[in-house]
């Protein structure tokens, strides 16, 4: 037999006593607390291993010692979340296969294992250049995708140089993660001894033995029902998958059926189904199930795909089918167990026709109490393609020059090779085609209190008519990202009737707060996701002194580029950026005491009042987010350029994410077009004025100007007019 074994391996800088505070609250949130003696056997045993000037403090615990039963991947998600750093946790089995799985800051970021070409699970798994990118922001250091790729697989038939390889390019350079539990229940010198038991057991919320799903949102994998019941867009002949999560908090099951009922006209099939559980931590799968299936080297990611398929059937009449989902093998969830176990629900749908359907989806496991749970319902338009922006490159009325970047080296013909992937994806994609989300938004110097306060009264006299509702205020507020990338974050619900006068919102304006994010979520009684919401976001970036220069003259090299004008280099300067947005429902509007023309009255009138370099009213597919601690985002707009917003238009450069929200960028590039807008002086003196208003009506108020598209005038007529303000490389797109 060879090596079996499962370690945890955190980077820290300190000292190891001063980070057992923190290790025993990652074992507190797995439901475990400190003895202060050693605990009968049935207790945990956990040694922390890590010799003076280690990078990483390596954890070995007693229930996990030779395979990892789901905790050590917790815990590694956890302790890399309250250190505020990176965590890998490891596995060797009978020295035939490895697992590397990596965290950072509290989230999941890579899968590294023996034969990854059979993982289906769901883990993330980064490609070669990705997985290059994160390592070496994650650890630190500089790491190529050739390093990592030759120490996974290396010229060992063992599993252990693998990933004895793998430890060592991180900064593991001690054998660590070869170790087992029981090779250093002896060594004193070098380790320290914590001692564990599980916590008192709860009062069950669920009765014993019944089943219980709970309804679980995500702003990925749950897009398209969070615009319900305005309705998401998909494109005609192509399959798409709807996806719903659910958190199972009772009974544990194994397989059941489906009742799926469709509402609208003919044109739409059902394909295909897809159901998996997975542990859940933290708000992320953390891996599968205990119960889930061993793979083995004869298993193909295809059966494990094939295993986890639904078969669809049409029901007894047109609009009803029915479907039988696979043995799930679902755990059930008691005090005992704080992972939790997440359902995902996955259906695959293609619309032959242009239409608007509904999907309900009931899901019965098989138990002896004829258990049911609905599931939100869907709504999906299926929408022909009306605007194809100038900036995509695809637009007819104009073409986009790519004939230089095949030879310009090294990074021209993988720039090219992006810019065509992400062309392919625009021609799919309809969420700016189709009208489910009515938004304002507007861009605004940051100075300081007065901008502020001028948000904070904009804001609040949209609310106003909410104090006569019984909804909830949920705010999510983040500040200002420290040297030491701790961002500090404040979550708290209210009632609608007086939130306004709550301290806790009147902070969230108060500059002493040095809040950079402020995210309002409007949630009617009894509804499980929000209808509306309004927005406060502060540029993310702030440079040291010593790389201020090198940014600034990046972002004009960036503009004289795109402009092919020289642009002189200025001040690093944020900006605020203020929205609010609300579903395209006759229900939502009523309930907001709004309507559009109100939206639009209401971005004109501060337009009109406060020095905006930008603003705009918009009925697309967008909820309204800009860059805060977690991602960098971009408007739907931005999304269908052709820039690469990661790697950016430059050969040196580190991207364009960091620059979109500074007064610079602001002042020169317009972050979105719709038939109403606002322009600042800046950007208006950079474009045609008269070919402007051949499409537009222009009008000027407090030295801003008011932009409204002519009828019978079309958006790329209007992206013409501003094409040199455009977010694209303005000098590569010719007329025709």
């Amino acid at each position: 037999m060879g090596n079996t074994c499962s370690s945890v391996h955190i980077a820290l800088t300190g000292t190891t006593s001063d980070a057992i505070e923190g290790i025993v609250r990652a074992y507190g949130t797995l439901g475990f607390e400190r003895a202060a003696t050693p605990p009968p056997e049935s207790g945990k045993h956990v040694i922390l291993l890590r010799e003076e000037g280690d990078a990483f403090l390596s954890v070995y615990d007693s229930d996990n010692a030779a395979l990892d039963t789901g905790e050590l991947k917790d815990l590694a998600l956890a302790t890399s979340k309250i250190f505020k750093t990176a965590a890998v946790c490891t596995s060797l089995y009978d020295s035939d296969t490895f697992e590397m799985v990596v965290f950072n800051a509290g989230k999941q970021v890579d899968l590294v294992m023996t034969h990854p070409e059979q993982y289906s699970g769901p883990l993330k798994v980064l490609r070669n250049k990705s997985r290059a990118t994160q390592w070496s922001k994650v650890f630190g250091k500089p790491l190529s995708a050739e390093h990592i790729t030759q120490a996974a697989i290396g010229d060992s038939v063992f599993a252990d140089d693998a990933l004895g390889e793998l430890s060592r390019l991180i900064g593991l350079t001690g054998g660590q993660s070869q170790l087992h539990y029981h090779d250093l229940r002896e060594d004193e010198a070098r380790t320290q001894h914590l001692h564990f038991t599980k916590k008192p057991s709860a009062p069950r919320i669920v009765p014993e033995g019944q089943i219980a799903l709970r309804n679980y949102f995500d702003p990925d994998n749950s897009r398209m029902l969070l615009v319900h019941p305005a309705s998401w867009p998909v494109p005609l002949l192509q399959e798409i998958r709807v996806t719903w999560l659910m958190l199972s908090e009772g009974a544990g099951f194994n397989d059941g059926t489906l009742a799926i009922h469709v509402h609208g006209p003919d044109g739409l099939a059902i394909t295909r189904g897809y159901m998996e559980g997975s542990k859940f931590h933290n708000g992320q799968i953390v891996g599968p199930l205990e119960t889930a299936p061993r793979v083995d080297a004869g298993t193909s990611a295809e059966d494990l795909l094939k295993s986890r398929e639904i078969g669809v059937t049409p029901g007894p009449s047109e609009s009803t089918f029915t479907a039988r989902f696979p043995r799930l093998d679902i755990p059930a969830k008691g005090p005992e167990r704080p992972t939790q176990i997440l359902v995902v629900l996955q259906l695959s749908l293609l619309a032959s026709q242009v239409g608007v359907w509904d999907i309900d989806v009931s899901v019965r496991p098989t138990s002896s109490t004829d258990f049911q749970h609905d599931l939100p319902s869907a709504r999906i338009a299926a929408v022909e393609q009306t605007w194809l922006p100038v900036v995509s490159g695809l637009n007819p009325k104009a073409s986009y020059e790519t004939g230089d970047l095949a030879a310009l080296q090294p990074r021209g013909p993988v720039m090219l090779q992006e810019l065509q992937r992400q062309q392919a994806a625009i021609l799919q994609d309809r969420t700016l085609n189709h009208f489910a989300i009515a938004s304002n938004v507007a861009i605004v110097p940051d100075e300081g209190q007065a901008t502020l306060d001028s948000c904070r009264a904009y804001l609040e006299a949209w609310l106003r008519p909410l104090a006569e509702q019984t909804a909830e205020v949920r705010i999510h507020a983040e500040k200002r990202m420290t040297e030491r990338a701790y961002v500090g974050k404040t979550r708290k619900t209210l009632p609608a009737s007086g939130f306004q006068r709550d301290k806790t919102w009147l902070k969230l304006f108060d500059p002493a707060s040095n809040y950079q994010t402020v995210l309002v979520s409007i949630v009617p009684r009894n509804a499980e996701y929000p209808m509306a919401g309004v927005g406060l976001q502060v540029g993310l970036e702030q440079y040291p002194e010593k790389w201020r220069e090198h940014y600034e003259q990046q972002v004009a090299d960036t503009l004289s580029k795109m402009r092919g004008r020289r642009f002189e280099r200025a001040p690093v300067v944020n900006t605020v950026h203020v929205f609010n947005w609300v579903l395209n429902h006759d229900e939502c509007y009523r309930y907001l005491g709004t309507s559009i023309d109100d939206l639009k009255d209401r971005i004109d009138d501060f337009a009109a009042r406060y020095p905006v370099l930008q603003a705009w009213h918009s009925q697309c597919t967008w909820h309204p987010l800009f860059d805060h601690a977690d991602d960098y985002h971009r408007t739907v707009y931005e999304e269908h350029s052709v820039l690469n917003w990661f790697r950016g238009i430059l050969q040196t450069d580190s991207g364009l994410n960091s620059s979109k929200m500074s007064l610079q960028w602001c002042r020169n590039v317009l972050r979105m077009v719709t038939p109403h807008m606002w322009l600042c002086r800046a950007l208006l003196e950079q474009v045609d004025r008269a070919a402007l208003e051949a499409v537009a009506q222009v009008t000027e108020a407090s030295d801003a100007f008011k932009i409204t598209l002519r009828d019978g005038h079309g958006l790329d007529d209007l992206e013409l007019a501003l094409l040199p303000v455009l977010p694209v490389e303005s000098a590569r797109v010719h007329t025709r």
